[in-house]
């Protein structure tokens, strides 16, 4: 299966995922959005796991790995390229049927969770039923749209 990888909501890459026997092979390469360690995240649901580091390479940013099949009974949605900040972690997925390209996930004490929205100065809010219950904030200095969520079920 090809991916795309995702930056800040925007296409910087593709991921391969490969059946490998008892293993999935995972191939990704990506351009490079900035000095620094990066790392790749895979989207599943309304949760994302690390996958690992990428490391430099000419061109951009490389990461290949053999990912047991046990460990991923369902593959992931998509990839995204980042970094955790304030105990936030990148994601994008679908939530409250709504697409979100540029979001991150806080688990909190209790098992609820926190929801951080980027979106464009000029477009429109995702969620945007749900500003009343918005708190404005900023991450890593970009500035974002907090949601607090239930539990999972």
């Amino acid at each position: 299966m090809e991916y795309t990888v995702f930056y800040q909501g925007t296409e910087i890459g593709r991921a391969t995922i490969a059946p490998d026997g008892l293993y999935y092979r995972l191939s990704a390469a990506c351009a490079e959005p900035g000095h620094g360690v990066w790392r790749l995240w895979a989207c599943v649901g309304e949760d994302s796991r690390l996958i690992g580091v990428l490391f430099p390479e000419t061109g951009g940013l490389r990461l290949e790995k053999r990912v047991s099949r046990h460990s991923w009974p369902i593959l992931p949605d998509c990839f995204v390229l980042g970094r955790e900040r304030e105990g936030f972690r990148p994601w994008r997925g679908v939530l409250m049927e709504q697409e979100l390209p540029d979001a991150m996930l806080r688990e909190n004490d209790g098992g609820s969770r926190t929801l951080a929205i980027f979106a464009p100065p000029e477009g429109p809010i995702p969620l945007a039923e749900y500003v009343t219950q918005m708190r404005e904030a900023a991450i890593d200095g970009r500035p974002c749209l907090l949601l607090d969520l239930p539990p999972k079920e």
